[in-house]
């Protein structure tokens, strides 16, 4: 097994799928008003937990209990009660936050390591908001160090857009192979090679049902085997059922549905039920981040556009809102659980594609010959896929098609014959070696889809700290004590600049200094003489 590992997201721990995550509270208990949407009694649950040496300032972290096993364990964790923050105040409570979760998360899950998530811990009441930028390099090495002794994976999650670039800078500047040790040289060159090609906006990921498994999310296979439930086969049919192919297995349910349901879109909706997850996982965290002009995901489910939202970059979805004007726009081909009617899964549905979604494929095609597409979570096996690729080939000339490479395949396992059928269109890249052989049992090939699909988050991880184009963090007020000493002499000469007289004759180059100031992180509203921290 690899080395623990820290991630950095932006995300809503609330809507983030892990095994534990820390709730920043006191020793009295105080639970700020945005946590409370993990649980309509939080408050009193969170009372009815806190033993009398977590009142007294001894224990500084429990969980809360009683708690529902099948969602993320929420432990408390005391801030300083006086307010003073420093690095080793912080570093204390941060391990006393994972020792309390792997006293009572098993190690035995869905993946190799157990997932910790913590927010920026101590910038509300914790003291540390005055200095957010040494907090948050505190906090990443306190993190680093508990995830080796401890051996778990760490998620820091963050909402604001001046700590997160930042924190992927410092990581960027710690790189090499200490940041992502498990990554070999091949691993670490690609990674910041499609970072480098996502910041100048070249990328645009294409998302498969890879992308949810780590969120819960059924395989093809799975999915039909949960909607069988849902009907009622007669004994003589069952064997010829399952000697159908998985598209036509499909419209077999779907008439059953309609016909035992006595409704046309029962299918759909038991579609929808079966793929609409609350949380996503890494994968989509980590791509929400991705500053691309648009992306493409086959799948239903709604877990790729709610972690961009999170990730305050919201995409518009097509085809459900037409017009689109600009970029952020996501493409869900085979339809969403929003609009169970949409969805394409049986042969019907794949057959009647293209007369139905003909501006849909155009869209993927002109992608494929103008950016690099990232295709992740994706088997390659899917016929429409194919289709695509193929009309693309036949719209280029020749000399052209031989030698056009339309993307990259981040895939789980080494599959020399895939890598052989699509040389010269896709590159193909592993996480891991071979697949493993079927004869090695269920379990085994289980834990190696798991070890590798850990690996992939662990790349995904490096591709944005590199694809990461945003210095929102060098204005930000309270970040002096994060930046290099060339940083904060740069800083103090911008800030300097905001403060020059603005005439009317320069209005129109003051408008694009300002906009560039507050994509800087400039807050015009704060008085930056009185409370800037050196």
């Amino acid at each position: 097994m690899t080395k623990p590992h820290v991630f950095v997201a932006m995300a809503d721990i609330l809507n983030l799928k892990c095994d534990a995550w820390l709730l920043p509270t006191d020793t009295n208990v105080r639970i700020e008003q945005h946590w409370l949407l993990a649980h309509p009694q939080l408050r009193e649950l969170a009372a009815a937990s806190a033993s009398d040496s977590f009142r007294d300032g001894v224990a500084l972290a429990e969980p809360l209990r009683p708690w529902d096993p099948n969602t993320p364990q929420p432990i408390m964790t005391a801030v300083p009660d006086d307010g003073s923050w420093t690095p080793a105040r912080v570093s204390t409570r941060l391990e006393a936050f994972v020792q309390s979760a792997v006293a009572v998360i098993p190690e035995s899950g869905t993946r190799p390591r157990r997932l910790l998530a913590l927010p920026f811990f101590g910038t509300a009441g914790g003291g540390a908001g005055n200095h957010l930028g040494a907090a948050l390099r505190a906090i990443l090495d306190a993190c680093n160090e508990l995830a080796s002794r401890y051996g778990v994976d760490l998620v820091l999650v963050l909402r604001d857009k001046a700590a997160f670039s930042l924190a992927q800078k410092l990581r960027r500047e710690s790189a090499n192979h200490s940041t992502w040790p498990s990554l070999g040289d091949q691993l670490h060159g690609s990674a910041k090679n499609l970072g480098g090609k996502a910041r100048a906006g070249h990328l645009v990921p294409f998302l498969g049902a890879g992308v949810s498994v780590s969120a819960g999310a059924p395989s093809w296979g799975q999915l039909l085997d949960k909607l069988r439930t849902g009907v009622q086969l007669m004994p003589t049919e069952e064997a010829a059922f399952k000697n159908l192919g998985v598209l036509d297995q499909a419209g077999v349910l779907e008439q059953l549905y309609s016909d035992q349901h006595g409704s046309p879109t029962a299918f759909g909706e038991a579609v929808a039920d079966a793929v609409d997850l609350p949380r996503y996982g890494l994968a989509p965290a980590l791509l929400a981040t991705l500053p691309s002009v648009g992306a493409i995901t086959l799948n239903y489910d709604r877990l790729f556009e709610t972690a961009c939202l999170d990730a305050q970059r919201p995409r518009t979805v097509l085809p459900e809102n037409v017009p689109a004007v600009g970029n952020n726009w996501l493409l869900k081909l085979h339809g969403s659980v929003s609009q169970p009617g949409s969805i394409v899964l049986t042969r019907d549905d794949y057959l009647g594609y293209n007369s139905n979604r003909e501006a849909l494929s155009a869209l993927v095609k002109a992608h494929l010959l103008t950016h690099h597409l990232l295709f992740v979570g994706f088997g390659l096996a899917d016929d429409h896929f194919h289709e695509i690729v193929h009309d693309v080939r036949r719209a280029l000339p020749t000399n052209v098609s031989q030698r056009h490479q339309m993307g990259t395949v981040l895939s789980l396992f080494h599959e020399p014959l895939q890598k052989l059928v699509w040389e010269g269109r896709l590159d193909i890249l592993p996480m891991s070696g071979d697949t493993p052989d079927l004869d090695s049992g269920e379990e085994a090939m289980q834990n190696a889809v798991s070890a590798a699909g850990r690996e992939l988050e662990i790349f995904l991880d490096m591709m944005m700290a590199y694809a990461t184009d945003s210095h929102s963090y060098l204005l930000a007020p309270a970040y002096t004590r994060g930046l290099s000493r060339e940083e904060n002499q740069l800083r103090q000469q911008l800030l300097t600049l905001a403060k020059q007289s603005r005439y009317e004759a320069t209005a129109e180059v003051w408008d694009v200094l300002h906009t560039a100031l507050l994509t800087l992180g400039y807050s015009p509203g704060n008085d930056y003489e009185r409370n800037e921290v050196l």
